[in-house]
């Protein structure tokens, strides 16, 4: 079935993709996952003019609130599609972090020095963000979403990729036919098990809980980071004056009155288990596939690699990839060379950048999960006598906003504006 079919039968109107495409291919690049990488990655292909389709099996809008951090380099990569500004505005400004021991405060980390004009790290529920990249992807003429369909089969050749697609409302079968595939579903990817790829990896052996809670304390946007001997609580500002709060689990309960505790004992912060807004708990793993690319299709974001969510590293090296990935289909697109040699530099890259932003995620989580006095107390002293103090103190702003992992080849000259 042709675009035309489907968007007909999905919005009820006779709507088609901007563009010319070749006899018997329906877009330039099918991007299967609808989450925050595979929107970024479609708003980049539209804003370039490749003809794009995104399907998601989601028929719903996402949850109110997961990951949070938006990097500097994210949102000078935002700047390319317009969404920038908005995703500023809808977030919290996080300028100052504020690390503390069981004896007080150790020290502060200040992202103010940071080059202009992303001095910060921003806070943003992933629901507000998504909203965002989405409606600045669907600006675009070029682009379509298709929502409530999945990926169910693949099949390619020398020239194409054929995408056997259901309609998860009906059970319907289409086919979707593109010279290239991004499978940006998630860890648990479907393409990638449908093309046999392997995610070799480890879980951790702990566990964090999370909430969002109404801000009942005075520390504006401030980040707020608890290390003791009993564990670490790590707190963040939300928009709506909402604060998010993790702690290092304790045993197997992770509920809200587990959360609450912990945040008591540690942080020595008292919250109403009856306000919390969003719950949630994790055990972070490390994940890479075996191969980012299988013919024509291409793995990006956590379809590709996983990492601990600690630091806020693994959303944001996701945006690395489509902005890499969105230079090479564009590359693609113009010169018709062929695509190996350019994925294989696309996976060089990315896995390099996996492993410093991984490595980096497990250095802070080990930091932040070491318990009893002896422990803690080494820790106090290196991050009171040697983290946050020069010339250290003034290397960890762009290390955190992770300014020094690089992102790869710029795919496009920034577009000014841009509403959500």
């Amino acid at each position: 079935m042709k675009i035309r079919g489907i968007l007909h039968r999905s919005y009820g109107r006779d709507v088609m993709l901007e563009g010319a495409a070749p006899r018997g291919v329906d877009a330039d690049v099918l991007v299967v996952g609808a989450g925050p990488v595979g929107l970024f990655l479609s708003g980049l292909l539209g804003r370039a003019g490749l003809r794009t389709v995104l399907i998601e099996r989601r028929q719903s809008s996402a949850p109110p609130s997961m990951a949070i951090g938006i990097m500097p380099p994210s949102l000078m990569m935002f700047e390319a599609i317009g969404a920038a500004a908005p995703v500023v505005a809808a977030g919290c400004a996080v300028a100052t972090a504020v690390v503390h021991d069981h004896a007080g405060e150790l020290g502060r980390v200040d992202f103010t020095a940071l080059p202009p004009p992303f001095a910060f790290i921003l806070a943003v529920s992933q629901g507000e963000l998504m909203r965002i990249l989405r409606a600045r992807a669907c600006s675009f003429p070029s682009v379509c979403v298709l929502d409530g369909r999945e990926a169910v089969g693949v099949r390619q050749d020398s020239s194409s990729v054929v995408l056997q697609v259901r309609d998860v409302r009906d059970d319907t079968r289409t086919e979707l036919t593109a010279p290239f595939v991004a499978a940006c579903d998630g860890c648990h990817s479907t393409l990638r098990r449908l093309l046999g790829g392997v995610h070799d990896g480890k879980r951790y052996r702990v566990s964090f809980v999370m909430g969002d809670f109404p801000d009942t304390t005075a520390w504006a946007h401030d980040a707020h980071l608890f290390f003791t001997p009993r564990g670490s609580v790590e707190s963040f500002p939300l928009p709506g004056h909402r604060r998010r709060w993790i702690a290092l689990a304790d045993g197997p309960a992770a509920d809200t009155p587990a959360l609450v505790e912990r945040v008591r004992t540690i942080s020595g912060v008292e919250l109403d288990a009856g306000a919390e807004l969003w719950h949630s708990s994790f055990t972070p793993e490390r994940r890479l596939a075996r191969t980012f690319s299988s013919g024509r299709v291409v793995l990006c974001g956590d379809a590709a690699h996983v990492m601990s969510p600690i630091g806020g590293q693994g959303m944001n090296t996701g945006f690395g990839d489509a902005w890499q990935l969105a230079a090479i289909m564009r590359r693609l697109s113009a010169s018709h060379e062929h695509h190996a040699p350019l994925f294989a530099r696309y996976e060089t890259d990315r896995r390099r950048a996996f492993r410093i932003a991984a490595n980096r995620a497990a250095r802070g989580m080990w930091l932040g999960t070491r318990k009893g006095r002896i422990g803690s107390t080494v820790r106090a002293f290196v991050i009171r006598r040697v983290l946050l103090r020069p010339p250290f103190v003034l290397r960890l702003p762009p290390y955190f906003a992770m300014l020094t992992i690089p992102r790869g080849r710029d795919p496009l000259p920034p577009q000014p504006g841009g509403a959500a």
